[in-house]
C-alpha cells in the first residue's frame, strides 16, 4: 500500500504520541489498530480523519502541541509505520487498546484480544465472531 505523506505522518504521530515507550511490536501494532479503522465500515476510510476523530486517540485531544521533541523516538515511530506494513501478519485484528493502567468504561463490551507492554488490545465482539 503506498502512503500519501501526510497518512504517514498521522501514523507516525499517533505511534510517537501513544506508543513511544512500547516495544518495537506494540508500536507497529498502534500502526494495525489505525488501519484496522480506516478498514472497517465504523470508522472513516481515511487515516488522518481516523486519528483525528473526536476522542480516538488522546494525543490528539489533550490539548498540547502535536510537536515532537524526542528525536530517537520519532524515528522509532515513523519506523514502525514502515514496519507494520512489512509486517501484516502480526496484525491481531485490534480496533481499540488502552494501557494497562486506566480502566474505560468500554472495555467490557469488547473482546480482548492480547497485551503487548502496557497496551490492551481489543475488537468488537461481531469482528471477532465473523472470522
Amino acid at each position: 500500500m503506498m502512503l500519501s505523506s501526510a497518512a504517514a505522518l498521522c501514523l507516525a504521530m499517533a505511534v510517537y504520541f501513544e506508543a513511544r515507550s512500547e516495544p518495537e511490536e506494540g508500536q507497529r501494532q498502534v500502526v494495525h489498530v489505525v488501519m484496522n479503522r480506516v478498514n472497517h465500515s465504523a470508522w472513516p476510510n481515511d487515516i488522518c480523519e481516523v486519528v483525528k476523530q473526536p476522542k480516538a486517540f488522546s494525543f490528539y485531544w489533550d490539548g498540547k502541541p502535536e510537536k515532537a521533541t524526542e528525536w530517537e523516538a520519532w524515528e522509532d515511530a515513523q519506523r514502525a509505520v514502515f514496519e507494520a506494513f512489512l509486517h501484516p501478519y502480526e496484525n491481531m485484528g485490534a480496533t481499540y487498546y488502552h494501557a494497562d493502567y486506566v480502566n474505560p468504561w468500554w472495555k467490557n463490551h469488547k473482546v480482548r484480544l492480547g497485551q503487548i507492554g502496557t497496551h490492551i488490545f481489543y475488537a468488537e465482539k461481531r469482528d471477532v465472531s465473523q472470522r
